[in-house]
């Protein structure tokens, strides 16, 4: 299957997904030391983001998220690339600060296009998932 977006920040990461049906936070759902989501009760609470593509609706947050995003990358724990249905200023302020491919208004909704543990590979506007 193949999906088309509106590219923000580019690159090209071929990596597994990590599907949330929901806004995301680097504040309050993620621990950057371990690099996991951190939803109480979530089915995927522990799982890990550390070179995965995140795939949300949109993102959530306040101005220190990206230098939580930066603490993770340092420690080679953030998402590898981050697609969303609209990307707002906090999420992409992240990914550019990070320079990880950010991607949104995409021909479908990835959300429910893209399964966790898939393989998703970014190349420009085009995303590939195997």
């Amino acid at each position: 299957m193949t999906l088309t977006g509106r590219v923000i920040n580019g690159g090209k990461v071929t990596a597994q997904a990590v599907v949330l049906d929901s806004a995301f936070a680097f504040i309050g759902q993620f621990d950057p030391a371990a690099g996991t989501l951190v939803f109480e009760g979530h089915p995927l609470h522990g799982c890990s983001l550390a070179g995965k593509v995140l795939v949300c609706t949109t993102g959530k947050g306040g101005t220190i998220a990206p230098f939580i995003a930066y603490q993770a990358n340092q420690k080679g724990l953030a998402p590898a690339a981050i697609l969303c249905d609209h990307a707002d200023p906090i999420l992409t302020e992240c990914a550019l600060v990070i320079d990880i491919p950010i991607l949104d208004t995409f021909d479908q909704d990835p959300t429910k296009a893209i399964r966790t543990g898939q393989t998703v590979a970014i190349d420009g506007e085009t995303i590939t998932v195997e």
